[in-house]
């Protein structure tokens, strides 16, 4: 049997657009002989519609898209997701998937399992599913599953024990399709194949799992659509782009698809790249430091948008080093971007005429105006000539609150606020690997963000070695605060690192969107209230 996969971009709520897309690679599919075409999961809505899906009008458009479709599906058959009404208690959604052949719409299958944490909240819309069953088509038993329904007792959740039921635990059949809108994380594409083998192997069964691409928001969807059959054998797609392709299920050549670094540089691009193109536009603007953050920022949107589309901001101040300007200019030129240079001393130096403040002490005050009126001057860049502010904070900074609210923080998406620090200077060595496209004295000095004379980071911060070991273990890994004491010793500075991530959640509250690419990022995925005990977690 030859199965099509179409790992394909889909746009939140554009149901023309998606459906056009669906129609163009069925052709292809009834062009390469396919027996079946699958396609991601709410293919017709894209994913997550959220609140969209509270519209009937909308639901209403993406059945009415499910019919048009339908009409044109001839002897390959097609499997694609969308929104219908449940006609039963209960929300008034169900996630579903519907069999297509020859015009009509054969089978309908509702997702069972509704995951409701971290980023996801599908019982907000969705009634679960109560039935399951297999169907015959082209003497193959077949079971169609949706995302989640797959994963249940499996290591992919925050909890092997989060369902009460495994629908696919006890079926042997010959193929089970699993339609998905799994967003990355770095790490779970290793996780995906393991248990999808595994569960190949249990039930005796071909795995088709076809996963959407592109980014939504701030998801970023790496697709790695595979097919794997019961012996081990995998073909996986490549990922973070959009692909079409046809396959024998029992008689395909195998390849081998590692997850590495560059898994990540190709998330936040996707991620910036789609957050522009699919809000019609076009440029970024980019304050430049002349530190490896703004750098790694810059080289991304460029990936992303083009080098004429990116334009680099340079605005020193009395206390920016003649250094960190020819390492900005020397990165624009690098990068092939324009570049401006505002100089921000006089203003500066009219905030403290205007407001009185003394300047013989250089106070977060004054550190902090530096910071606003850099970001001023961008969001005028922004009003002006149509870019969007691309901020350039990364998950280490942003954690403790090592950021100005209106300053640093001012703009649409933050590419690396999903980054640590020290994986920063990873992806920097990584693009770095062929030719020095960030400048080493970059690399190599220490950070500062230079708001007074001799500032570096580490006056205030411990090493990031040791900050991001306790923002990953106490963040990502969710750990309780007695058990990093066994890994971090020093107990006082372990307190003072947690307190500072709880004190400011009010920060992030007001940050523009962060790309997810860790288990647990800040925004949707942390709901953490503002107003509560510093000492909660002691």
């Amino acid at each position: 049997m030859k199965i099509t996969l179409a790992q394909i971009n889909l746009k939140v709520g554009d149901i023309e657009g998606n459906l056009k897309k669906i129609k163009e690679a069925y052709e292809k599919a009834v062009k390469e002989g396919s027996d079946i075409i699958v396609f991601p999961e709410l293919t017709f809505t894209g994913y997550q519609p959220l609140d969209i899906l509270e519209s009937k009008m909308f639901i209403n458009k993406n059945l009415n898209a499910l019919k048009l479709f339908s009409k044109s599906v001839k002897e390959t058959a097609a499997v694609v997701g969308f929104a219908d009404f449940n006609k039963g208690r209960g929300k008034k959604l169900l996630n579903s998937a519907a069999f297509i052949h020859r015009g009509e719409i054969k089978n309908v299958f509702h997702k069972n399992l509704l995951p409701t944490y971290d980023i996801f909240d599908e019982k907000r819309y969705f009634e679960e599913g109560e039935r399951y069953k297999t169907f015959k088509f082209k003497n193959k038993k077949i079971l169609l599953t949706i995302c989640e329904d797959i994963w249940s007792d499996t290591e992919l959740l925050p909890d092997k024990n989060l369902y009460k039921k495994n629908i696919i635990k006890d079926y042997r059949t010959d193929i089970i399709i699993n339609i998905s809108a799994s967003p990355y994380h770095y790490g779970k594409q290793s996780q995906r194949k393991k248990i999808l083998s595994s569960i190949s192997k249990r039930n005796k069964s071909i795995i088709v799992y076809a996963n959407n691409c592109g980014a939504n928001d701030e998801l970023v969807f790496d697709g790695s659509s595979m097919i794997i059959n019961q012996k081990g054998k995998i073909y996986q797609f490549p990922p973070f782009e959009e692909n079409v392709k046809t396959l024998d299920i029992e008689n395909f050549d195998a390849n081998e698809i590692n997850e590495d670094i560059s898994w990540i540089e190709l998330a936040i691009i996707g991620g910036i790249k789609d957050y522009f193109i699919k809000q019609n536009f076009k440029k970024a603007v980019i304050g430049l430091s002349g530190g490896i953050d703004s750098a790694i920022v810059a080289y991304l949107c460029v990936k992303a948008l083009g080098r004429k589309n990116v334009l680099g901001v340079l605005m020193p101040s009395k206390f920016t080093s003649k250094q960190s300007i020819d390492d900005a200019i020397k990165l624009s030129k690098n990068l092939g971007i324009a570049y401006h240079i505002v100089e921000i001393k006089d203003i500066y130096e009219q905030y403290i005429k205007t407001l009185k403040l003394d300047e013989k002490t250089i106070d977060i005050t004054l550190q902090n105006l530096q910071s606003r009126i850099r970001g001023n001057i961008l969001m005028s860049y922004s009003n002006k000539y149509g870019y969007l502010v691309v901020t350039t904070g990364n998950k280490s900074e942003i954690s403790v609150g090592y950021s100005t609210l209106y300053g640093d923080t001012c703009g649409a998406i933050a590419p690396i606020g999903d980054l640590l620090k020290t994986d920063v200077y990873k992806l920097s060595d990584y693009i770095n690997g062929k030719w020095e496209i960030i400048p080493k004295s970059i690399i190599q000095r220490p950070p500062t963000a230079e708001l007074k004379p001799g500032q570096k980071d580490q006056d205030d911060l411990p090493p990031y070695e040791i900050l991001d070991e306790i923002i990953r273990l106490y963040l990502e890994e969710q750990m309780e605060f007695e058990e990093i004491k066994k890994k971090i010793k020093d107990e006082r500075l372990l307190k003072n690192i947690i307190t500072r991530i709880e004190k400011n959640e009010y920060k992030r509250r007001q940050m523009p969107l962060i790309l997810k690419l860790s288990k647990k990022s800040f925004g949707t995925g942390r709901k953490m209230p503002i107003v509560k005990s510093e000492n909660w977690h002691l």
